[in-house]
């Protein structure tokens, strides 16, 4: 049973396990406020990122956006799939957009794992690289909006745009 903004049901119409993607539909007539754009250049090291999410569930009505930076295009083994972020991002943001500092798309925010029992530093995460998704949306016939400009938009403007495009999924 999946729901979006705390009561909207919702099909899964793709999914993409290694990725760790879905695509829902509404079951409701709804509309975006907005639709976000992915990020198709590449964005310099150390800039500004943000992820929205929900760290607290459905306690907060709009997404909350936590700051960090980019820290490398790559993860920590060279993997070209992923970008690693200085981030102090909660479990509830894991699945949430990872916007640039004009507001594009730079990926999702993936969930911290352990692996083999190590532990990273806690403001060690990993994004999926919007390449990623963009091709996985191509194939499943999702119509997406990409952008090349390397634009600043101020904090204030970017938590407005986010909170538009950005939405409480629940499942169980």
């Amino acid at each position: 049973h999946v729901t979006l903004d705390g009561g909207h049901p919702a099909r899964v119409t793709f999914t993409d396990a290694v990725l760790g993607i879905a695509v829902l539909m509404p079951e409701d007539r709804l509309a975006p406020r907005a639709v976000g754009a992915f990020q198709t250049g590449v964005p310099r090291l150390q800039s500004d990122v943000a992820v929205a999410g929900y760290p607290y569930g459905p306690v907060l009505t709009q997404p909350a956006l936590t700051f960090g930076t980019l820290q490398d295009i790559r993860g920590l083994n060279g993997e070209e799939q992923v970008k690693r972020l200085s981030i102090l991002a909660q479990p509830g943001d894991a699945g949430g957009p990872v916007f640039d500092n004009g507001g594009a798309v730079l990926g999702m925010l993936l969930p911290r794992v352990s692996v083999d029992g190590q532990i990273l530093p806690e403001d060690v995460s990993f994004s999926l690289d919007a390449s990623e998704i963009l091709t996985a949306l191509a194939g499943a016939g999702v119509e997406t909006a990409t952008t090349d400009s390397l634009a600043y938009i101020a904090p204030e403007t970017l938590t407005r745009q986010a909170a538009a495009m950005t939405v409480l999924v629940s499942c169980w």
